[in-house]
């Protein structure tokens, strides 16, 4: 999570959604300073890098923290005049990207179990089981309502990411940082693999507009009205019809594909 009380923006982070590239390219701008506050690099000396006991501007919190948090740690005013937003990513790619990043990453608290596992194929219903990955509840309240102003698509990054530039009043370049190589998502997915990943991931397939092969033709335009006017988007993703897991994808069709794709 990104907060700059002086530009008023906050940016949730969700993992594999080009976050390490908008951080840093944000962060180093305008972001606000926090860890000279005694108590954060006290808790830091400790090996604790969270505190929501700090004053406002102050608090630390998690690098993927969701936005329900946030709001429960702000003022209540304070968080209706940031300008939230956040990226989302085709579920199905995400997976593919997730599971390379946690296996190349030695570091990493899963990367010996997904080693272990043998294959993306038992990696995802590993994943499955476990039920933690999830776009949308990273960004909305437990009612389902989206607590964002705006959200990016990865696969629309620059258009969208300059939006954001724009809102908060910037103009900067995104350097692509932290990618995970490898080949097209679509490749390690059989009909049965992609439905099971279908269903799980139905409401951010629902609510931000995919279908296996990318964005949907019904997906929201990557577009925000003026601040504190967007509860027609919010409506309007919230009830995004539940668009085709397979459109237009087959499995003769899983080695056209170009390889190599970089996802950050």
């Amino acid at each position: 999570m990104l907060i700059s009380h002086s530009h008023r923006f906050a940016y949730i982070h969700i993992p594999k959604v080009a976050g390490v590239s908008i951080s840093r390219t944000l962060g180093c701008r305008y972001g606000t300073p926090i860890d000279h506050y005694w108590g954060n690099w006290l808790l830091k000396a400790i090996g604790i890098n969270v505190n929501h006991y700090a004053p406002y501007r102050l608090k630390k919190f998690r690098l993927h923290t969701p936005a329900w948090i946030l709001k429960r740690e702000l003022p209540p005013a304070v968080f209706a005049d940031l300008f939230k937003f956040s990226f989302v990513r085709n579920p199905w790619d995400l997976l593919v990207s997730h599971y390379h990043f946690v296996l190349r990453t030695r570091s990493h608290h899963r990367s010996r179990i997904a080693g272990q596992l043998g294959s993306f194929e038992q990696y995802a219903h590993y994943e499955i089981g476990r039920g933690k990955i999830s776009q949308s509840a990273m960004l909305t309240a437990a009612d389902g309502r989206l607590l964002v102003d705006f959200v990016g698509h990865f696969e629309t990054l620059d258009d969208d990411f300059a939006h954001v530039c724009r809102r908060i009043g910037t103009l900067v370049r995104l350097p692509r940082l932290n990618s995970t190589i490898h080949a097209d998502y679509r490749s390690f997915y059989s009909d049965r693999l992609a439905e099971d990943v279908g269903r799980y991931f139905a409401a951010d397939v629902a609510r931000f507009g995919y279908c296996f092969d990318g964005l949907a033709a019904s997906a929201i335009p990557a577009s925000a009205p003026a601040h504190g006017s967007f509860s027609s988007l919010q409506m309007a993703q919230k009830n995004a019809p539940l668009a085709p897991w397979r459109a237009g994808f087959g499995r003769s069709d899983a080695d056209d594909y170009d390889k190599g794709s970089a996802a950050a």
